[in-house]
């Protein structure tokens, strides 16, 4: 009795990313912002300042003011009548209003103050108000002004490395009077593309040297074979072997083939064009092929080659015939018995795209569909399964792709569906087809 495990497993997800935000406007935001908050504590300071200085003027003349007061209390003559004076003939004497109040006095004075207190105040806020938005606005410009010319060299950068192909890194990233950061960076990225080329150069020179090497023997052994069998010098327990040994040297044959036309469609394309019929290539391949698709009971549909009627369309037809016959034998190669291969031409005015599919049986790995460009790279099949084929066809096809100007997209519609399109791009010949 085998003990199981009850925890209950929970499914993980990968955080999303969140879209980078763009350092120009974080360093003008954040200026902005530093900038509103200097200028507020200005305002807050002056306001403060202003506040307590009026405010002390209006204390100093209260101080002022009740010093100076004068008294209205009258004197006590000698002989003890109080409210009575000489000039007054010993009558009491009216003294309200004999002189002036000196509260009166005080009160205006104050008033005339604070009014002018409250007026230079607002006046101060409206024009720090005024002051702070131009003086924000001008220090926004500024720093998207002067962030406009790193962010341009950094665009520039990206647009550049984007257009490059990681296979024939031949372009270098230039700018125009760059900063000393972003020249170090574009210095930095094109020391490393020319590591990555030379890398390249010398893989490709050591497969053309090799597969050289190696052509000259391979074929003497299985001429020297086949020349043995024929002339029946084998006992009959050794044939079934030596058959095996021409089968597979046959096939060393065939990938040093395979690698020499890799390396020199790589190292030195053909660039030389004509007006072509793709429908006509199409057709001319599948001819080719028609007993290996037989042989495997294949249903091949190729009517959608008929209802092509687009004009010419100017390329080199070797590479194209190469990568459209790499795709066919891909697609009886990898197809299953019985099964179905469909050709499609289709034209939407500025491309034409030459479509393959074919039923296969269900990948284990559909995830691995993108890789199956890679050289080498067969699927599910193994290098010791007895399918046909070295998994260069696609990489073949891609680099015939890539000198023509084209694109080569592979996709699975369906689980047990392959697709390979290549789209040309329309450069219309003066002739057409007929």
């Amino acid at each position: 009795m085998t003990d199981t495990d009850t925890t209950p497993r929970t499914a993980t997800h990968t955080p999303r990313q969140r879209k980078p935000v763009s350092f120009r406007i974080r360093l003008a935001v954040t200026v902005g912002l530093l900038l509103l908050g200097m200028l507020l504590a200005v305002i807050l300071v002056q306001n403060i300042s202003l506040d307590w200085a009026f405010q002390h003027q209006v204390d100093t003349i209260s101080t002022g003011s009740n010093q100076n007061t004068i008294t209205t209390e009258p004197a006590t003559p000698q002989d003890g009548v109080p409210g009575t004076a000489d000039s007054c003939n010993a009558d009491p004497c009216d003294v309200t209003g004999a002189f002036p109040s000196p509260t009166a006095g005080q009160t205006g004075t104050e008033g005339v103050v604070l009014t002018i207190r409250d007026g230079v105040v607002q006046w101060m806020r409206y024009g720090s108000l005024a002051v702070f938005a131009v003086s924000a606005l001008l220090a926004v410009l500024l720093v998207w002004s002067l962030s406009g010319k790193l962010t341009a060299h950094l665009d520039s950068i990206s647009r550049q490395a984007g257009r490059l192909d990681p296979d024939r890194p031949a372009g270098r990233i230039r700018l125009d009077h760059p900063d000393a950061e972003t020249a170090g960076l574009a210095d930095a990225l094109n020391t490393m593309l020319d590591r990555i080329e030379q890398s390249n150069e010398l893989q490709r020179s050591f497969i053309r040297n090799a597969s050289h090497e190696l052509k000259t023997p391979i074929t003497t052994i299985g001429t020297s074979l086949e020349a043995l069998m024929a002339q029946d010098r084998f006992p009959e327990d050794v044939k079934p072997a030596i058959r095996h040994a021409i089968e597979a040297n046959r096939k060393s044959g065939e990938l040093i083939n395979s690698l020499l036309e890799l390396s020199r469609i790589q190292a030195a394309p053909d660039t030389s064009t004509e007006a072509v019929d793709p429908a006509r290539i199409v057709r001319g391949v599948l001819e080719t092929h028609r007993e290996q698709a037989q042989a495997r009971h294949l249903c091949i549909d190729a009517a959608g080659l008929a209802a092509y009627n687009g004009p010419a369309v100017e390329t080199n037809p070797r590479y194209l015939s190469l990568a459209v016959d790499n795709l066919v034998r891909n697609a009886i190669i990898h197809n299953i018995d019985h099964g179905a291969i469909t050709c499609t031409i289709h034209n939407d005015g500025q491309h034409v795209t030459i479509g393959i599919n074919n039923t296969t049986k269900r990948p284990d790995r559909p995830e691995d569909t993108a890789d199956l460009i890679q050289p080498f790279h067969r699927g599910d099949a193994t290098r010791m399964a007895s399918r046909p084929g070295h998994g260069l066809g696609l990489s073949i096809t891609k680099a015939c792709a890539d000198a023509i100007g084209a694109r080569l997209n592979i996709s699975r519609p369906t689980p047990d569906t392959f697709r390979a399109e290549i789209t040309l791009n329309q450069r219309i010949s003066m002739s057409t087809i007929g």
